[in-house]
């Protein structure tokens, strides 16, 4: 699974979209009931691609608690601009061209590894 600057940690009005997301969702996001679904990881390879410019979601919110099956990919971006992003674009096709079965971290090599911030350097 792979998300770009998905909130799934942290307090949900973190962002500037909770209003937005109680609106179209139905939900309140003082649901302790949902909060708890939605900050249980998946049990699959999981990466999660973010900002610390992204303008809408408090990137804190959207990095994975460190697994064997969870990574952190920061690129500078807007929220909006993360779809759009060739080095979001380049993770996302990267991870998606794993094998689930033999999933590996994010390894950007040689004038890559400039323009992503991975691992614990994610983090910080």
């Amino acid at each position: 699974m792979v998300t770009l600057g998905t909130p799934f940690t942290g307090h949900p009005r973190a962002t500037n979209a909770w209003r937005f997301f109680e609106l179209v969702s139905g939900h309140r996001v003082s649901d302790p009931e949902l909060m708890a679904q939605i900050r249980q990881a998946p049990p699959v390879p999981t990466t999660s691609i973010y900002s610390k410019t992204d303008g809408i979601v408090a990137w804190r919110c959207s990095v994975n608690e460190p697994s064997p099956l969870s990574e952190n990919i920061e690129v500078h971006a807007s929220h909006i601009g993360l779809g759009m992003n060739p080095m979001a674009l380049y993770a996302l096709a990267d991870r998606l061209a794993q094998d689930p079965e033999q999933w590996q971290a994010f390894e950007p090599k040689g004038a890559r590894r400039w323009f992503f911030k991975t691992g614990a350097a994610a983090a910080e």
